[in-house]
């Protein structure tokens, strides 16, 4: 007899958890029953006390709970490998631990999978409460998060409420553990996964609440870490994809087309330091007009692409 293997495999790294992993776990234990079942695996990705000792991991009601403790100072790319290359199930969901999710997102992204062919992204809300902020629901437009559903693009791909056949992400290299901080793993992985032929999808119906209320400060600060990291090693590893992000308009004022040369010394104008600082004060206080947090939010990682700090 063969052994048993379910049908999906729930993989999130996490370091040093808050509150918020209780409800993540909760969310999971209130999920509607998954045909085949599905499996737990949890990277703890250096945390300073190991989770499975502070945490009851089997109160996520899976049928199978799998535990990694890696040392070290964290690396969420690597702890993810870690996780897929644990797992049993033909079909990968890609978690946070910040999250919350609906009842029917697990079996939703099973029962996908039987028929569909390639990766799957459910919806991700940060507005959800009522005291819910301007910059939140601005960030719930992005990316396509609620746009309905059907094919997507692969620049669209995040992890947190994503779900992938396991073998295609592991014949691929799984994740870049070169990116070692903040952000854009997912979307380098995206791109050779586009390059490679796969397709993307989107499904709003399958929703997850973020727990964490990340501010329009913080946020910025980690859209400046994220272009220092993520999307300058992907435009290393990538220099196809040069334009990701508005990456192109911070290119060498005078290189390329004469026509570029204005545009690219606005850019370079708007991202001085004092101008950006005082729009970041202004959107804090006045969540107005909300294209400045479009401004803010790319203009962080054209700042960290480009070797500034904020």
């Amino acid at each position: 007899m063969s052994p048993w293997r379910p049908a999906i495999s729930v993989q999130v790294p996490v370091k040093d958890p808050g509150p918020s992993f209780s409800v993540f776990l909760g969310s999971l234990a209130a999920q509607a029953p998954v045909a085949g079942g599905w499996e737990l695996v949890v990277a703890d990705d250096g945390s300073r006390e190991p989770v499975s000792s502070t945490w009851d991991l089997e109160a996520a009601g899976a049928d199978r709970v799998v535990y990694l403790r890696i040392e070290g100072t964290g690396n969420r790319p690597a702890a993810r490998n870690a996780a897929l290359a644990a797992s049993s199930a033909p079909v990968s969901f890609f978690a946070d631990a910040d999250l919350a999710y609906e009842p029917g997102v697990l079996a939703g992204h099973a029962a996908w999978h039987e028929g569909g062919e390639g990766i799957l992204r459910g919806s991700r809300i940060n507005a959800w409460s009522g005291g819910a902020t301007p910059w939140q629901k601005w960030f719930d437009t992005r990316a396509g998060n609620l746009d309905p559903a059907g094919p997507m693009p692969w620049r669209h791909f995040v992890t947190g409420n994503a779900s992938a056949p396991s073998s295609l992400v592991a014949g691929a290299g799984g994740f870049d553990p070169e990116i070692d901080r903040y952000g854009g793993e997912d979307t380098e992985l995206g791109y050779r996964l586009s390059a490679a032929g796969v397709r993307f999808f989107r499904d709003p119906a399958l929703r997850c609440r973020h727990l964490d209320e990340v501010t329009v400060r913080r946020h910025s600060e980690k859209m400046a870490e994220y272009g220092s990291s993520g999307l300058r090693r992907t435009l290393e590893l990538h220099p196809e994809a040069a334009g990701l992000l508005g990456s192109g308009w911070v290119a060498p004022v005078f290189s390329g087309p004469a026509s570029a040369v204005p545009i690219r010394l606005l850019v370079r104008l708007a991202l001085l330091r004092p101008g950006y600082r005082a729009v970041l004060r202004w959107m804090e206080i006045a969540g107005r007009p909300s294209f400045l947090f479009l401004y803010l939010s790319v203009g962080g990682c054209l700042r960290g692409l480009t070797g500034r700090d904020l």
